[in-house]
């Protein structure tokens, strides 16, 4: 991990990259919920590593064939996540992505239970992940808590979900450096597909160094990764996002799917340099 951070500041130093396009406001707040209008604040922290490993795609696509709660125990259904501090983890994020706040779930194990956060697919609390459209919100949303880099960095999350509402106004104004936008599906093993976009702050002050960084907070040292690093959002070559007729922001992929189930972020001070540690100055908002 220290030599990629280290080769990482090299790459910074080196190369260029246009800007992006500018992401619809978010809000977030750490492990805790925050409360802002589209927006809401959470922290990244998942480990990548684990989180790309087959297996670990697997068991996660075998738990949306189920509810999260299992109607004959009321705990969360059984699964070899819960025998791994790593599966704990992912299944915090599971959980508080999936469900809202007003929702605990408690497990096999005495004392692990995990609460939901920001409400992203909530029928799955009693019915199997098979709408395409909740399976690519959850999707979006860890994407977003992936941190390779060994920090917990609270972000504030934006898109067009009801979900993503509840952030304060100051949280708007301290959470204002566009960062990247996220969206894909996991949950389908017919065709797994991932993506990120640099917004414009990020896109602005790494250049194209921007994919480095991206690769290890999403990645990490994973071979597995399946991430397609799109570059800009949005720069004079290409669009990758933008506003459609109903004035929500999509995003589409070179291979022409358009997903409204995407998630923009922006960060503070402190979480853009944990996130982009040499990408020189912050960038003004």
């Amino acid at each position: 991990m220290i030599n990629a951070r280290s080769s990482l500041a090299v790459v910074a130093g080196s190369l260029l990259f246009a800007s992006g396009c500018v992401a619809a406001p978010q809000g977030g707040a750490e492990d805790e919920l925050a409360v802002a209008e589209d927006a809401i604040i959470w922290t990244n922290g998942d480990g990548p590593s684990f989180f790309w490993q087959t297996t670990t795609q697997q068991l996660l696509q075998r738990l949306a064939m189920s509810p999260l709660v299992d109607r004959s125990t009321g705990l969360l259904t059984e699964t070899r996540l819960l025998r791994s501090a790593e599966g704990r983890e992912l299944l915090h994020y599971v959980v508080g992505c999936a469900l809202d706040p007003r929702t605990k779930v408690s497990t096999s194990l005495p004392g692990v239970s995990f609460e939901g956060a920001i409400g992203l697919a909530t029928t799955w609390r009693t019915a199997k992940l098979g709408a395409l459209s909740s399976q690519r919100w959850v999707t979006a949303c860890l994407l977003q808590t992936l941190n390779g880099i060994g920090a917990h960095v609270p972000i504030r999350m934006v898109g067009n979900h009801k979900g993503l509402v509840g952030a304060s106004a100051k949280d708007a104004v301290d959470f204002s450096i566009p960062d990247a936008t996220m969206f894909g599906n996991v949950f389908d093993p017919a065709k797994v597909e991932v993506f990120a976009c640099a917004d414009t702050g990020a896109a602005k002050a790494c250049g194209f160094s921007w994919s480095a960084f991206a690769h290890l907070r999403i990645c990490d040292s994973s071979p597995l990764c399946g991430i397609t690093l799109l570059g800009p959002c949005q720069d004079e070559a290409v669009t990758h996002c933008w506003t459609d007729s109903a004035g929500e922001r999509v995003c589409g992929t070179p291979g022409g799917t358009v997903y409204t189930e995407a998630i923009s972020t922006f960060l503070d001070a402190a979480g853009f340099v944990a996130l982009y540690p040499s990408c020189g100055p912050r960038p003004r908002r």
